[in-house]
Parts: C-alpha cells; sequence; structure tokens
C-alpha cells in the first residue's frame, strides 16, 4: 500500500485528529443548519411571526423611528400620521433588557421601499427583510438565529467526527492486516 494512504489512516485514525474534524465539521454544519432557519416568502414561507419587525417613523418619544412585530402591527392602533417609508437610509435604536433594532433601506422607488430590519437580544438574532409602501407592508425573508442551531450543528460536527475517527480506525486496521499478510507471504517464499 502506498505511503500516503498509510499515512491517511494513522492521521484520520488518531485520537488528537478527533478535534481537528470536529471543528470541520461545525463550519460545514453551523450554515447548514442556520438555512433551515431562513423562509423565503416568495417560496410560500410564513415569516417568523415571533421575530419579524417592522419599522415606521415617527417614533414614539425621543426615537427617530419605532418598531414592532409584524404579528402586533394589525392589533395596534394605528396613527394616520405612521408611514412605513423611512426618510434615512438606515438607523438604530436600543430598547429595554438589551433589545436592538436597526434598518437598512436596500432599495427605494417612488411610493415604494425594500427595508431590512436587524433586530437583537441576548438570545436572538432576527433578520426581516420586506417591501413598504405608506401603509402597509409586505414581509419578503426572514431569517432567525437561535442557540438551539448551534446546538444542532455541535451534534452533527460530533457524528462527522466521529464518523472520520470510526473509518480510519478501519482503515488503520485494514493497512495494518494487509502489510501483514505481505510482510508473511514475503517471509514464506524461499530464497533462490
Amino acid at each position: 500500500m502506498p505511503s500516503i494512504l498509510r499515512s491517511l489512516t494513522v492521521i484520520l485514525g488518531a485520537l488528537w485528529f478527533i478535534p481537528i474534524s470536529c471543528t470541520t465539521g461545525m463550519i460545514v454544519a453551523y450554515p447548514l443548519v442556520s438555512q433551515s432557519y431562513e423562509r423565503h416568502m416568495d417560496k410560500g414561507d410564513a415569516p417568523h411571526a415571533s421575530l419579524f419587525y417592522v419599522v415606521w417613523q415617527p417614533g414614539v418619544g425621543q426615537d427617530a423611528f419605532g418598531a414592532s412585530l409584524l404579528a402586533n402591527l394589525a392589533s395596534a392602533e394605528r396613527s394616520p400620521a405612521r408611514s412605513f417609508i423611512m426618510e434615512q437610509a438606515a438607523g438604530r435604536i436600543e430598547g429595554g433588557r438589551g433589545d436592538v433594532y436597526a434598518y437598512k433601506v436596500l432599495s427605494s422607488g417612488a411610493s415604494e421601499q425594500l427595508i431590512e430590519v436587524a433586530y437583537s437580544n441576548a438570545t436572538y438574532d432576527s433578520v426581516s427583510r420586506y417591501r413598504a409602501t405608506p401603509s402597509g407592508i409586505t414581509p419578503v425573508f426572514s431569517k432567525v438565529t437561535a442557540p438551539d442551531i448551534m446546538i444542532k450543528a455541535l451534534l452533527i460536527a460530533f457524528g462527522i467526527a466521529t464518523g472520520v475517527f470510526v473509518v480510519g480506525r478501519f482503515l488503520r486496521r485494514r493497512v495494518a492486516r494487509a502489510k501483514a499478510e505481505s510482510d508473511s507471504a514475503r517471509l514464506a517464499v524461499p530464497p533462490k
């Protein structure tokens, strides 16, 4: 067997290689798991009701803009002065309990804007993207980053690391057996 294959089996089957394969597994698994938390309304998905935030003007008190959940928007009292079209291209306010709302106008037309709102607190982060008119909004995209994403990715990474280790150990035994058979066949042949 070639020495490269022998070296590869020794590396893959070594205990010290588990942290390396686990880290690589996390790098691969995290984006895959986080994609399952994305929702595209053009594909028929429903927005994350508990973390889809929208912004409007004028804000309440000294805040330059207001923010609320999409689910709470219908039940909230609608002020005729409230508009979902934002005058500034971007803005940020910090609420109580560490809540941070930041918005960015991605594109702007005569009576419509594409707005992205990033919300974060100590536990969750969310991104909400929607088309805004002066009187309403149409959800386009939402994504949530939750603590369980990391746990799921870690479980997948451990699975990948264990799988690589088991395959490495299996190949290591096969290489050792093939080498032993080769050595015994070489010794069994009488010298000329």
